[in-house]
């Protein structure tokens, strides 16, 4: 077949039809819905997998235009190509605030209103969606299409700020409340939504759930992206071109054959599964890879989901380790705003994907009967996502990404690995942990050990994480060229925090309370606010209501009970602290400042060291006598242990060199 120019940057159907792009027939799959007995659909898919161009294949199919499709699958169906008045709308719109969304809605269908030359006079979306309907199906005297893209962009662009993004969805929960009106859904012919997530779906019963959500369903693997069938139809012709491009740019081996190519197509772009029977190559990275001839990450060049960005930024634990245990298929669904999940975020947002598909035996709460429900597991679909997560974790933790820089800090860091320099990888890895906040920086030893594994793996290198044989466990592996490995023992000892002068006061304050007489204490603060008065009339302004002359056990008394109204809480905290203050030893000091800290340890160095020594002789012990040599094989030509205790602030690194 003749190689037909690449639809890069264009998602109309129209077009690519009209200027002879190469457009992957999904007809079948459209056949299929617009035959089934339901009517009204929802389908959730990553950005840039061709949900759009599904959409404008649908609005092309019925306006009765039956000559864009000569040659495609469903022309030669019996499909009759009625005719249908359409309302596709996108929800990629501004949405800062309520009344900004509401307005560009608005706008929106107005456009829509106009070009069908039918005026609507209603003032909020869900009230003119309605009205607009029912025009458009008594002026066409036809049921109407309703197509809309990216229905979840108004939740998803807010996700950084929750009340914003939860107010929008009571916007989108109202206006898609239109769709299920007993006196708008007789109108409709046909409803399909798009979305990368599920929160709108399901977070309230006034949403789109009335859809039938055929994301998961076996089915319909195939309707956004190539399958393997259309890799080897629409591009087997254009492989051997590419492959000499590849083997003059050095990307590819020069003894390669086409089989390698597509096998190595297929560890970079394809893996993406959704029912867990059939695979899905990412179409956008596939289109510029043939385009470029070259091997990139070109789906994740091409930008985030903005709420996965935050997320990530706000809660990069979650991220940076997701635990990729099984979730029920009633759990998976459940991703509205109330239980922002990792797994199910990164698996719609196309981060991560099916790996299998477990049938699970469940009582069902509400009949108490026993049902059976799915169970998934996933991975990460392919290299393209695999290679490049952790660097896009990193770069939004740490704030800053350089393909440069990474590869200079990987260097650097190889480097003091190799050397055996324990006080080079604790400055190391001290420059970044400097950078994250008290908020991402959650206290206990998995919490930094998620955060080593990150930078690790961001730099490039290959890491196994807390590897097991019996009762013991490495933290971490990092294998080196050469069949040079380094075990990193991670001890999690928490620095006491530090008080401020005021809360030290405070603390030292209590304690004068117990021990100081109150006559003692009254004549300190009373000589303080005599103090601070001085420049004033202090005897008119504590005297001024007596009639007599107090004596000085009654002054000292007035100006300490004064001491509220001239002297703040610190400074009346300073005075009764400093009463004590030379009395206490600095080890009584310091007890006093642990118990009324939220940290209540702080270990000696000389413990630290202990515990250091003790955790990676027994690392060492491991592999040599529990069996961890069988896992490593023979590609340990020697072994580097660094024992790491991570402080909030910085580092202390015993560091034990064994072979």
């Amino acid at each position: 077949m003749v190689f037909k120019q690449l639809p890069l940057g264009t998602y109309s159907f129209a077009k690519i039809i009209d200027d002879g792009f190469l457009y992957a027939d999904k007809t079948k799959f459209i056949y299929e819905l617009l035959t089934s007995s339901k009517s009204e659909y929802f389908l959730s898919r990553p950005r840039r997998f061709g949900k759009t161009l599904l959409l404008h294949t649908l609005n092309e199919l019925f306006t009765g235009n039956r000559e864009r499709f000569k040659g495609l699958w469903i022309d030669s169906s019996d499909y009759a190509f009625d005719k249908h008045p359409t309302l596709f709308l996108s929800l990629s719109v501004e949405s800062d605030t309520t009344a900004i969304l509401k307005e560009s809605i608005l706008t929106k269908l107005s456009f829509i209103a106009k070009a069908a030359k039918l005026e609507i006079k209603a003032n909020t979306p869900a009230l003119y969606l309605g009205e607009l309907i029912s025009a458009l199906y008594q002026n066409c005297k036809s049921k109407v299409v309703i197509l809309i893209d990216e229905y979840d962009a108004p939740v998803t662009k807010n996700m950084d700020n929750p009340k914003a993004a939860q107010a929008n969805a009571k916007v989108l929960h109202d206006f898609f409340a239109t769709l299920k009106d007993i006196y708008v859904s007789p109108c409709i012919h046909f409803t399909f939504v798009t979305g990368i997530t599920r929160y709108t779906l399901t977070s309230t019963d006034s949403g789109p759930n009335h859809l039938n959500d055929i994301s998961l369903d076996p089915m319909y693997e195939g309707i956004c992206g190539f399958t393997l069938e259309d890799l080897d139809l629409y591009f087997s012709d254009n492989l051997d071109k590419t492959l000499s491009g590849l083997k003059i740019s050095g990307e590819i081996d020069p003894a390669a054959t086409t089989c390698d190519l597509r096998a190595k197509i297929l560890d970079w772009y394809d893996g993406y599964s959704w029912g867990g029977e059939n695979r899905v190559l990412n179409p956008f990275s596939v289109l510029n890879f043939v385009d470029k001839k070259k091997f990139d990450t070109y789906w994740l060049q091409s930008g985030r989901p903005a709420h996965l960005t935050s997320l990530i930024r706000a809660r990069p634990l979650d991220f940076i380790k997701p635990k990729l245990t099984s979730y029920l298929s009633t759990d998976l669904k459940k991703s509205d705003l109330s239980t922002l999940q990792a797994i199910p975020i990164l698996f719609h947002s196309g981060y991560l994907t099916i790996d299998k598909i477990t049938p699970l035996s469940k009582i069902n709460p509400e009949t108490k009967k026993p049902e059976i429900v799915k169970s998934y597991s996933f991975r990460l679909p392919n290299y393209e996502v695999s290679s490049s997560y952790y660097s896009d974790c990193f770069s939004i933790v740490f704030n800053r990404f350089s393909s440069v820089d990474l590869e200079a800090k990987g260097q650097e860091l190889l480097s003091a690995f190799l050397s055996k320099d324990a006080n080079a990888v604790s400055a190391f890895f001290s420059g970044y942990f400097s950078q994250v906040s008290y908020y991402q920086n959650p206290n206990g030893e998995n919490s930094f050990h998620g955060y080593v594994q990150l930078i690790l793996l961001a730099l490039g290198f290959d890491v196994r994480s807390e590897l097991a044989e019996s009762d013991n466990r490495l933290d971490l592996l990092v294998e080196l060229p050469n069949r040079v490995n380094v075990i990193l023992e991670l001890k999690y000892c928490p620095e006491i925090n530090k008080l401020t002068e005021d809360e030290k006061n405070a603390a030292l304050a209590k304690v004068a309370i117990k021990r100081i007489p109150k006559f003692e204490r009254n004549i300190k603060v009373a000589a303080a606010v005599e103090t601070k008065l001085k420049p004033l009339d202090f005897e008119k302004a504590i005297f001024k209501g007596h009639l007599t002359t107090p004596t000085a056990e009654e002054i000292t008394a007035i100006l300490a009970e004064s001491a509220i109204e001239y002297l703040t809480e610190e400074e009346i905290n300073e005075v009764q602290a400093n009463m004590v203050r030379k009395e206490l030893t600095q080890s009584e000091k310091e007890k006093i400042y642990k118990d009324v800290t939220p940290t209540a340890f702080k270990p000696t160095s000389e413990e630290i060291d202990d515990a250091l020594t003790k955790g990676a002789k027994e690392a060492l012990k491991a592999i040599t006598e529990k069996g961890y040599h069988r896992i490593l094989g023979d590609r340990s030509k020697e072994i580097i242990d660094l024992g790491l205790a991570i402080y909030d602030t910085g580092f202390k690194v015993k560091a034990i060199f064994g072979s």
